[in-house]
Parts: structure tokens; sequence; C-alpha cells
């Protein structure tokens, strides 16, 4: 199936024509880089002039052996290989992916024949620059408008295609930010009524209401942290988290008899804006207090802010592709990180979705484990009403060296996927098959299985040579949190993404203790394990009118390889 195959009649556009000056010869002509042939759903143009605005602009250098540093991923990632856990230092990566100085001059004498000359590089690989969208539009032979989704605040400039000079098509990845639109995969408020803090403390634990002493029970927590481990979660598109709700649900649910407050981390100029539920803060108050809560971490559980912030800022960033690079670039990064944002597959370009996901495997070789939510709409994407034309895979848990967590719910004592009604629908996790990459080597026997398994079913929908996901799943149903000094109950993978990158941290604190590195990226390990996984065998991921992917013994994309049995995972490690 080809990339924009589910793609609906494309959007045309009159794009302008720009005075700009004459490209040296050996540039070449300014030749079509990248192009998005529709609006991701839900995405809407709005009025404004986008070109007033300015942009903080990031450029991607073609990594000049990206090929190598995947080798060696696999090599320090897999359990029994000698190396195992010898991750990498930043110089390490960087003798992978540097780009050759000739490169890095070309692209700087394209952006001063436009005026850009403030030129920084957070990594060997990558030039950052400010920019008006007036300069960029002429850099790029495009127009910029503004667009808004219903689940961010305000509008951000972006396009539909852009331009580079032909010999810099083999010298860059992307330049962002231009046709990435992501969302939130926020968290929904459950049908059930919250329990009552009272009640909540007395019940006993059966899956139906989730606090952390719960799912220390459900998974068979046997751990203690002695926190020496950095985590954090992510804001996005300005979905903050209230520090006095982190201290209310700490009071109410937290195992701990203490825990210090999560602290706020600005990247790229970014900063909490949480300071009540009117500002949204449903999902930043869920990821911070679940993943404060379950890892005990004490001082180290990490909000990142990326920016830019705030309604009236005039500066518009690709947000994750400034936590790609942020991870690889701090002096401390965080070993465990989660985040609920994404979109639907065919929305990006193949070389944009690449190059972020190298950057992720980058984090990955440095020993730091990136989880994202597998999505809430099934193989229906984010809610697209049909799959007639196949099923939507969600970017970035597609990413082969990030971990995808799917979502579960206990019925009648028996954990199944999770199938649930929220304020304003159904809830299955999002699973699939990806359309741009490739299944990897770690899962490719379990995926061969599940295929087979098929016998055929849903050809045509899904690409049965992509990369599988979800990788694993947990309890993603009726968490209660503190959202407005109010108990909630909430849903999603959104939930049981946090939660399981905050059990990962126990393991790394009880690795530390042993002497020995982070586990960094898990996937290999966790395809390995021989122990430890609960094997989910029931349910189905429905989505767009269809009933999905079933759940079977093994690896499925309806649960992945299942949930933890922490206890017994431990022997793993």
């Amino acid at each position: 199936m080809s990339f924009y195959a589910r793609l609906a009649v494309p959007l045309l556009f009159a794009l302008p024509t720009f005075a700009a000056p004459t490209l040296p010869p050996d540039l070449g002509p300014l030749t079509l880089f990248d192009e998005l042939k529709a609006l991701p759903s839900e995405w809407t143009k709005a009025s404004g002039n986008a070109s007033e605005s300015k942009l903080n602009v990031k450029i991607g250098l073609k990594q000049s052996n990206i090929q190598g540093l995947e080798q060696r991923l696999l090599e320090v990632a897999t359990p029994g290989n000698a190396d195992y856990g010898n991750w990498l230092s930043k110089e390490e990566i960087d003798s992978y992916v540097a780009p050759s100085a000739v490169n890095v001059a070309l692209v700087k004498t394209w952006l001063a024949l436009y005026g850009i000359t403030d030129v920084t590089s957070p990594t060997s690989d990558w030039l950052a620059f400010s920019a008006p969208v007036s300069t960029m539009e002429a850099l790029l032979g495009t127009q910029y408008d503004f667009y808004t989704h219903p689940s961010r605040k305000g509008a951000i400039p972006r396009t539909t295609q852009y331009s580079v000079p032909l010999l810099l098509h083999d010298v860059i990845d992307l330049v962002t930010p231009t046709t990435a639109f992501y969302r939130n995969l926020a968290p929904q408020k459950s049908v059930a009524a919250p329990e009552s803090k009272r009640r909540t403390k007395r019940q006993s634990c059966t899956g139906t209401t989730i606090t952390p002493k719960c799912l220390y029970q459900l998974y068979n927590v046997t751990y203690t942290s002695k926190g020496s481990q950095t985590v954090a979660t992510t804001e996005l598109i300005e979905v903050g988290a209230v520090h006095s709700d982190y201290a209310s649900f700490a009071k109410q649910f937290s195992i701990s008899s203490t825990l210090a407050d999560f602290t706020d981390v600005s990247v790229s100029g970014g900063s909490n804006p949480g300071t009540s539920a009117d500002e949204g803060t449903l999902e930043g108050n869920l990821d911070t207090q679940y993943m404060g809560a379950i890892a005990r971490t004490f001082v180290k559980n990490q909000f990142l802010a990326l920016g830019p912030s705030g309604e009236s800022d005039q500066d518009f960033e690709d947000e994750l592709a400034n936590l790609a690079s942020y991870l690889t670039s701090t002096s401390s990064p965080p070993s465990v990180v989660s985040t609920s944002y994404g979109g639907e597959e065919q929305a990006f370009s193949s070389s944009y979705m690449t190059r972020v996901c190298n950057e992720f495997m980058k984090a990955g070789s440095a020993g730091i484990s990136v989880f994202f939510s597998s999505g809430d709409g099934g193989v229906g994407g984010n809610g697209e009403p049909s799959c007639n034309n196949g099923f939507y895979p969600v970017w970035p848990a597609v990413c082969p060296y990030s971990t995808a967590v799917g979502g579960t719910m206990f019925s009648s004592g028996k954990e199944v996927v999770a199938n649930a009604q929220t304020s304003s629908g159904t809830f299955t996790p999002g699973g699939g098959f990806s359309n741009t990459f490739s299944t990897p080597s770690y899962q490719s026997s379990q995926v061969s299985k599940y295929i087979t398994y098929l016998n055929g079913k849903y050809n045509g929908l899904y690409n049965a040579k992509g990369r599988g996901f979800p990788d694993i799943s947990l309890a993603s149903v009726n968490y209660q949190i503190v959202d407005g000094g109010s108990v909630e109950g909430v849903l999603g993978t959104s939930a049981s993404s946090p939660t399981w990158a905050a059990l990962v941290s126990l393991l790394n604190d009880y690795r530390h203790s042993q002497g020995k590195a982070t586990l960094g990226f898990l996937n290999p390990l966790l395809y390995s394990a021989t122990t430890g996984l609960n094997d989910i065998t029931s349910g189905s991921n429905s989505g767009c009118n269809s009933k999905g992917f079933s759940a079977t013994t093994g690896w499925d994309p309806a649960s992945g390889l299942g949930s933890i049995n922490f206890g017994k995972f431990l022997s793993n490690v």
C-alpha cells in the first residue's frame, strides 16, 4: 500500500511567486522536497496572515552512517550480546551521525543568501535558527497559513509543501516546522464516577478503579526505588500540569508517605501553563501524578515543557522534533520518558518520520527508554469513521526505536484488551502495522506468527511487512487522578504509557543497585523475555466500523506482548 493510499482528495494550493536571490549554479534549482497531499483529520485552515509570525527552525542534516548506528544499537540492546548495556557516549553517537563539513557549509551558504546567518548546532546533525515566516516562504518557495485543531489552543503556521535546492536533497533530511501536524492523544473522562477518597482506600483492588497502590498489587511490584533515576513526561501543545493537584494526589493516593513535587524543565523556551483545570490539564496531571507515584523518584520527576509557550507568542516550532533532539543534546537526560502525542501515519512524510525516528534511535543508544501511547481509536487511528481504504497506524508509536504502549482493562478478574465507554464514545487501544517502517528483526518472528494467525483476514487493509505495534500494554481504564482539586476517573493509553515508563524506571533503579546500566532501548529485551509478561488473549481493538485485530496467544496488535508481572520480570534484568 502506498504511503498516501488512504488520503482524501489532495488539497490544491496556488503558491505565490517570491522574489528570491539567484541560487549559485552548484546548488541547483529550487525543487519540491516534501508535500502533504491532504490535511489530517480535524485540522482546518484559520484566518490571519501567517507571514507576520516568527519560526524557530531546525534543519536535520543527513546522518553519515545511520545504518552503522542502528547495527551498534542492536548489539548493545540485545540481551546475551557481549556488549549488552554498554550504551554509547555522545561522542560515539556523533561519530555515526555527524555530516561532512562540506555539507554543513553548503546548507549555511544557502541560508546566508536569505540573510540567515545566526545559525547554531544543538548537535552536529542539526542546524537551528529563527526567521520570520516571510523569509521561510522565500527560502522554501512555499506559503504558510494558520491551522487549528480542537485539541490545542490557538493556531499554528504550517505549509503543505516546500522545496529546497536540488543539490541539497541529498544533504538534508527535513526542515521543520513545515508539514508536521500533531494532536494530543489525550485521556478522556471515564463514564463511571470516580471513587471517593475513603472508599478508594478501603476497596480491594479488582482493577475496576486504578490507583498507584492498586497497580502495585495488580502487577506484582515487589521492589522499592532507591531514588537513583530521573524520569520524565512531556508537555506539548500547552497541555500543562498543576503542582497543587499533584500535591493533593500525593496526599490521597501515593504509595509513599511523602512524594516530592515534580520539576518543570523548559525545552526550547517552553513553560508549564498549568494553573487550573480550565487550561486543559487532564493529560499533564495524569502523566506527572502516575509517573511520580509509581516511580517514587522523589525529586527526580521531570515535566518537560517544550516550547514555545503562550497563545500570543509568535514563535512556532515542531515540539516532537524538539523533544527528539533534546534527549541527545542535554547533559542530564532522563532514563525514561513518556509522551502521549501523535497523529495518523499517513499525515506525515516518510522522510520526516524516518529522521525523527532516527533521533529516538540515538536516544536509545544513549541508554534512554522512549515510550509513546499507541492511541485510543483502535485500528481507526485518531477516530476515523471508515477503514474502507485501510487501517490507520499512529505515528510516532510506529517508530521501531520507541516502545509503543497499548491498553487493557479488567473484566471479571481477567485482564483483556480495553474496550470502554468514555464521555464522548468508545475507547479501544491503537494497534496495527506501519506503512513506512518495515518489521524490525527483534519482533519479526512474533509478527510473522500473527500474520499466519490472521490467515488472510484484512488483506489489503494493513501492511503485513510493517513494524507491528503496540509492543506492550497495561491497565488503562478508570485511573483516579486529581484535576482542578477534584478526583476524576480517566482512561486511555495516555495512562498506560507513563505507568509502564515508571515501572521501567524501577527496573533501572534495581539495575543501578546491582552496578548495571539503564535498560535503554527496551524492545529487544521485551521480545526476548522468557518470563514476567502477562499474555493478553481476549478482546480486540475495534475502530472505524471494523472489529479490528484480535488478541491471541503471543504478540498481537491489540495488546502487544501483554502486560507485566514485575516480580517475575526482574529475573530478565
